[in-house]
């Protein structure tokens, strides 16, 4: 790379600019500073530059001395050990600029606009070497990362510089007479440009190059504009791709030379496009890597790395999701042993009461050898009747077995002893097992919920990047400036979007940001989140797509003693859904209200961290049968309403029927089954309603609904009161509906008793 930065030094030198100022040769001189190889020789290939030019006047003698004056001073750095940089680069340059400007001045005949001219080329070539040291250095390091502006624009000028300073030839072609090499080179960048890097890089590209060259006297100033307009013509239809872009960049062109050049086609210029076309669309689309400096590819690189980080990942999971399953299945086959009395437990239960009662006795002999069948067929008799009666007494004793032995009352006593110790065992063996069956159900719980996990990240996640790049297109025209963007599809559906924008105080922001990105999607978005890093000089925002239904609640609540047994949840789950839940503990009180409140905590949990329904239900059923060794358990009732769909989903255990209510119409939503907490299994019934804007749904607790003797018909006095209520607000109507059921219970009320109602409306 030194050897082409240096050779490059050679055709810099060339470049005559305004006729007679070599200025820009100088300026990349300056900048080369890198290491002692560029600056040695990147000097000594610039004066050959200079000598190729021609006749050697005072105005090379004046350049030639610049570069060695400039050479002096680096040596005389190097010979004090300094370090060589940008900015004290720049300086030596001007100064070597100015001190022999000034002399050359000095020997001939000074005046006031020579003067300004002296300190104009010192300030344009200190310019020029802050410019070119940044594609100098991207050369230098061989980057393969996109350009930054500065980076672009000084690439754009070295272009420039090195298409003014190489040698042209031409072809003779029909129709289109001369075509020059040259020419055709710089078609073939600015194409280039359009297609990697897009509109505005090729504008940017288009107006430094050309401007560069009719500077330097290659072409007239009216061919700044046709090439611009080509550029700009091109740039518009870069969704269409490289051959899009070549036909609309030769109409531009053509359009260019009606516009700006008195309606005349200049038909080299056209044979030199048609030839950077057909060159072009030969060449690779990276363009032997120039893509690069323009993130081309970028895009299908980071989704292919994205991909790879799902495939890890899931892998990952997978795994975890197997091992879990394997440990649920284990569980599972040692809860399968089903647990109960046999032959050999039974004969075990005799033969140590005989141990205890009879191994001292003087008829020991006689009864467990000479009669061991009767002494058998007795006791298996008193186990019968200590099975039946859970006791035995003297007068169970069979009366053959009473009159053979002498401590038969002992005996009996003895084997109901041993009776019930067996009997308890078994029953903490039972338990066991079926403890087992629960951590079983925990773990396949677990499984399912990282498998699907899994199954989410593989295939139903997704980064779309042609919103993004829409996104990132319509806030640049807004003048907010990304530093990254990643909207997130889930099912088809855009779920979130992230941006980080830039920040330099503006008040108005957050309204542009959301104007843009609605612009852009076509769609409503709010902000979820958003921080602002002042120091760092950047916001981060998270937006949703705005939900087609807002759903807002109340709760109203009346205990039988000082607790309520009944505990409510209504919240926004991060899914896009809302969750209304009422947990009722069995009876009423402290006791009822832990189990009530444990099942609703969890039951929040398992939702927000996004587990299925079912299985978060399962979860909560084994978690509380594990919980207590008494008799606990508590009713469920779960409403999920999706905001994006207005789809509500029923989920009922043990629970007491809902009301769905439509302007005058009152429908009741019941099912039977079990509440949570009873048995190791549990039956999940549900079922989906859509809703409306307007509709409201009421859950409550049985205290509202459920007595002995439903002499009242509690469930259509309750539905008459909904009716006779006639209004939209939740809160009022559950403290109304309250109020009201209170009131015709008369203060006979056997339970505690909570209503939620919810209230769905549309968004416009």
């Amino acid at each position: 790379m030194t050897v082409m930065l240096c050779c490059m030094a050679f055709f810099m030198g060339r470049i005559q600019l305004f006729g007679g100022f070599y200025t820009l040769g100088i300026a990349y001189v300056g900048a080369m500073y890198l290491n002692k190889q560029t600056r040695r020789w990147g000097a000594v290939l610039g004066i050959l530059g200079l000598l190729s030019v021609g006749k050697l006047d005072t105005i090379l003698v004046r350049y030639i001395l610049i570069l060695l004056l400039l050479m002096g001073f680096r040596m005389g750095m190097q010979f004090f050990g300094s370090e060589c940089n940008t900015k004290n680069q720049t300086v030596l340059t001007g100064l070597s600029t100015f001190i022999i400007s000034l002399m050359s001045l000095l020997i001939g005949q000074a005046t006031i606009y020579s003067m300004a001219v002296c300190l104009l080329e010192t300030a344009v070539a200190m310019g020029l070497v802050t410019i070119l040291a940044y594609s100098i250095q991207v050369l230098d390091k061989k980057r393969t990362t996109p350009l930054t502006q500065n980076e672009m624009a000084s690439m754009s000028f070295l272009i420039a510089g090195l298409l003014g300073g190489m040698m042209d030839f031409y072809m003779i072609v029909p129709l289109f007479e001369r075509v020059y090499f040259k020419d055709v080179l710089i078609f073939i960048l600015i194409l280039s440009v359009i297609f990697l890097g897009g509109m505005s890089s090729g504008i940017i590209m288009t107006l430094i190059i050309s401007t560069v060259l009719v500077v330097i006297g290659y072409m007239p100033t009216q061919f700044v504009a046709i090439y611009l307009f080509a550029a700009l013509i091109g740039g518009l239809f870069y969704f269409l791709d490289r051959v899009g872009i070549v036909f609309a960049a030769g109409l531009g062109l053509l359009l260019g030379f009606a516009l700006f050049n008195q309606r005349v086609i200049d038909l080299p210029i056209v044979g030199a496009y048609v030839g950077a076309v057909v060159m072009s669309l030969c060449i690779p689309r990276n363009y032997f890597g120039l893509g690069d400096w323009f993130g081309y590819g970028i895009d299908v690189d980071e989704e292919k790395h994205l991909i790879h980080v799902q495939t890890i990942i899931t892998e990952r999971l997978n795994h975890f999701s197997k091992a879990f399953n394997d440990l649920s299945k284990t569980f599972e086959r040692i809860s399968d042993k089903e647990v109960h009395f046999g032959q050999a437990d039974i004969q075990n239960m005799i033969e140590d009461t005989g141990e205890c009662i009879c191994q001292k006795c003087s008829m020991n002999h006689f009864c467990w050898q000479d009669y061991i069948k009767d002494t058998y067929a007795s006791s298996y008799d008193m186990l019968d009747t200590i099975e039946k009666k859970g006791c035995i007494t003297v007068a169970d004793i069979p009366v053959k077995f009473k009159n053979a032995c002498i401590n038969a009352e002992s005996f009996a006593f003895t084997l109901g002893f041993k009776m019930d110790l067996l009997k308890l065992k078994r029953q903490w063996q039972k338990r066991f097992v079926e403890t087992r069956g629960l951590i079983s159900q925990q773990f396949e719980a677990v499984s399912e919920s990282i498998e699907k996990l899994s199954s989410n990240i593989q295939s139903e996640f997704y980064f779309n990047k042609e919103d993004e790049r829409n996104i990132r297109e319509h806030l640049h025209m807004k003048g907010i400036r990304t530093k990254d963007i990643m909207v997130l599809e889930n099912n088809g559906r855009k779920e979130e979007i992230h941006i980080y924008v830039h920040y330099k105080g503006e008040m108005d922001l957050k309204e542009r940001l959301i104007q843009g990105i609605q612009e852009a999607l076509d769609l409503k978005v709010d902000v979820i989140k958003y921080e602002y890093h002042i120091e760092d000089k950047y916001c981060y925002f998270k937006l949703g797509i705005r939900k087609q239904f807002n759903i807002t609640a109340g709760a109203a609540v009346a205990a039988k003693g000082d607790i309520s047994g009944d505990v409510y949840s209504f919240m926004e789950l991060t899914s896009g859904k809302y969750l209304l839940a009422l947990a009722d503990g069995m009876g009423s009180g402290k006791l009822a209200n832990e189990e009530s409140t444990a099942t609703i905590e969890l039951l929040e949990s398992f939702m927000e961290s996004g587990f299925k329904n079912e299985v978060a239900v399962k979860m909560i059923n084994s978690a509380l049968v594990l919980k207590s060794d008494i008799d606990n358990f508590s009713t469920m009732d779960i409403t999920l309403v999706d905001e994006y769909t207005g789809i509500a989903e029923f989920l009922k255990l043990g629970a007491s029927t809902s009301f769905l209510v439509r302007e005058e119409e009152v429908t009741t939503i019941k099912a039977s089954s079990l509440p949570i907490g009873i048995l190791d299994r549990v039956d999940i019934v549900s079922c989906k309603k859509q809703l409306k804007d307007g509709d409201m749904v009421i859950m409550v607790t049985d205290g509202i609904l459920e007595s002995k003797n439903d002499f009242l018909n509690k469930e259509e006095t309750f539905k008459h009161f909904i009716r006779e209520a006639k209004s939209n607000n939740p809160q009022y109507l559950a403290s109304y509906l309250l109020e009201k059921t209170r009131n015709l219970l008369a203060g006979e009320e056997n339970d505690d008793m909570t209503i939620i109602v919810a209230r769905v409306w549309k968004q416009c």
